[in-house]
């Protein structure tokens, strides 16, 4: 099958990984802006590591290209991949009883899988929900889309159809289902079974909204004047201020007309949608178990149920809010996929990374905004906003209870999917590629990751960057010299003590990494976000 991916990516055919990619004799169109050999404008920073470390990384591909293709023949197909994504967590909140006895939380099947797998202690995020899941779908910073905030009803913007997803880069060799909680926004362009997905039920924003824009959540003071209990009762004139047409899910099939599939009006009806949506992720794993070809499942669940709190007693978890309750009923679900999985004979030839997609959000304190090691949290560029737990599983390739204390990116998940996938030739070459392939360090463990940095945007602006354990904080100051902005992660891992004289040895540097980085932006600018008119291409539930 033809898809618009074919309008995106230079004539480039490649057999495998970077290894194979410099025996082929067609030049990618940008050959001119990258020095690795697989043609991709990797971002500025990664390109520099190349030219140190590229031989021996190139040699390694060799060994992972082996493995890949053994796995293949045994298994008679490629690998199973599914990615859980969840909201609103730093690291330290689960994974392990040590954590959970802290924070409160149970979730007893993300302990098991990181005792059976591997934990990752620096998986970088962004700041919040919408540009980390966009990170995660392209393998690029958000920004570089326009998709720079959590999108809510009805912001009129989403993803652009020029961006090219993941399950773009593996159609046809894969199915590929999505199902809950997307972000990508209300335009058509941008909705998940226009972005490469087989099929989907999908959110348009958040379970936020999905909850909140009800009487329930007035009722319990998440939410106010929403309703027209909190109309101006004496002034009152636009009926159209408040998004009451707005649309919260849509249930779409690759090629044809999306169509409206829940939007809330009480939290029992969020909770229903959720509960439907989830049956239906358990059945696109059954469906395909047995198929000649593999499956990728993004499964990205609604968090957290806090709008009616009586309709999650009796709490039953030590922290005792229905957050700590949302958290351990998702845990029952991955603990159902994983079950599924070695039901159907096929837990041996699939890959789970399992993640939070940032930090907590603090305001709604006690719920979520107390959780993990780190300072700050959702919306922040502290470590406590963008570094999250995250857990992998791919049994007999993956050594159980590893723990990695390598750098990972959200964005690396594009790149090291579709090089397990065998489709690496269909990442786009005519755009900077953020993502990294970490098939290594699934493969490998620790110290094998290739990537030391994260560029962290807040909004439109970069608020920070880390290189190996250091990290400075921007904006810069006012000034001719750099503030007291630098952080040691080791020796300062919550970014309460800011540096600056023992850190002017640095300060130049990282000056120089940004010069670098917005010099590539300044050649590949970014792609304005999609505007327009919200919810076309979609039959509403009044209309079915």
């Amino acid at each position: 099958m033809m898809h618009r991916l074919t309008r995106h990516v230079c004539g480039l055919c490649m057999a495998g990984g970077l290894a194979l990619a410099a025996t082929l004799s067609v030049a990618p169109a940008h050959a001119q802006d990258t020095n690795t050999p697989d043609g991709i404008i990797y971002e500025a920073e990664f390109q520099r590591l190349w030219e140190q470390k590229g031989e021996e990384w190139t040699a390694e591909d060799k060994e992972i290209q082996d493995r890949l293709q053994a796995l293949e023949k045994k298994f008679g197909k490629k690998p199973n991949i599914i990615h859980i994504l969840w909201d609103d967590m730093r690291m330290g909140a689960v994974g392990s009883r040590l954590y959970t006895d802290i924070s409160g939380y149970e979730a007893p099947n993300l302990e098991k899988m990181a005792r059976s797998g591997l934990t990752f202690t620096r998986m970088y995020t962004e700041p919040s929900c919408t540009p980390t899941r966009v990170a995660a779908a392209t393998g690029r910073l958000a920004v570089r889309s326009g998709m720079i905030f959590p999108i809510f009803p009805i912001h009129r913007m989403g993803l652009p159809a020029s961006e090219v997803t993941i399950a773009e880069v593996v159609d046809d060799t894969y199915h590929t289902g999505f199902f809950e909680k997307a972000h990508f926004g209300d335009q058509e362009e941008g909705y998940v079974h226009n972005q490469g997905w087989d099929e989907a039920i999908f959110s348009l924003y958040n379970q936020f909204a999905g909850q909140m824009f009800t009487k329930d959540a007035e009722s319990t003071g998440f939410t106010t004047a929403f309703s027209e209990d909190g109309y101006d009762k004496k002034y009152f004139i636009d009926n159209s201020f408040r998004p009451l047409n707005w649309m919260w899910t849509v249930e779409g099939f690759e090629g044809q007309k999306g169509r409206e599939f829940s939007t809330p009006k009480t939290f029992a009806e969020y909770q229903d949608a959720n509960k439907k949506m989830f049956q239906r992720t358990l059945e696109f794993i059954r469906k395909h178990a047995k198929s000649d070809k593999p499956f990728m499942l993004q499964w990205w669940p609604n968090l957290y149920e806090v709008a009616d709190q009586d309709a999650m007693r009796p709490f039953s978890t030590q922290n005792g809010t229905a957050s700590a309750e949302s958290i351990k009923r998702m845990d029952v679900k991955i603990g159902q996929i994983m079950g599924l999985l070695k039901e159907l004979g096929i837990s041996e030839n699939t890959l789970v990374i399992a993640m939070a997609d940032n930090g907590p959000m603090v305001p709604i304190h006690p719920e979520t905004g107390q959780n993990g090691f780190f300072r700050g949290g959702k919306n922040d560029v502290t470590e406590g906003g963008i570094r999250v737990p995250a857990f992998a599983m791919w049994p007999g390739v993956i050594e159980p209870g590893s723990v990695v204390g390598d750098i990972i990116h959200v964005s690396d998940l594009f790149n090291t999917f579709a090089r397990i996938a065998g489709r690496y030739d269909q990442i786009p070459r005519d755009r900077v590629i953020d993502g990294i392939d970490q098939t290594a360090l699934l493969m490998k463990g620790d110290g094998h990751s290739r990537r030391d940095y994260v560029f962290t945007y807040k909004g439109p602006k970069m608020g920070s960057i880390v290189k190996q354990q250091f990290k400075r904080h921007l904006p810069i100051g006012p000034g001719a010299l750099a503030g007291a902005e630098f952080f040691d992660l080791y020796k300062d891992p919550r970014e309460e003590h800011p540096l600056m004289a023992e850190f002017l040895w640095a300060w130049a540097q990282f000056d120089a990494m940004k010069a670098r980085h917005d010099k590539q932006i300044a050649k590949f600018p970014h792609t304005p976000v999609a505007r327009g008119e919200p919810y076309t291409g979609v039959v509403r539930l009044a209309d079915q």
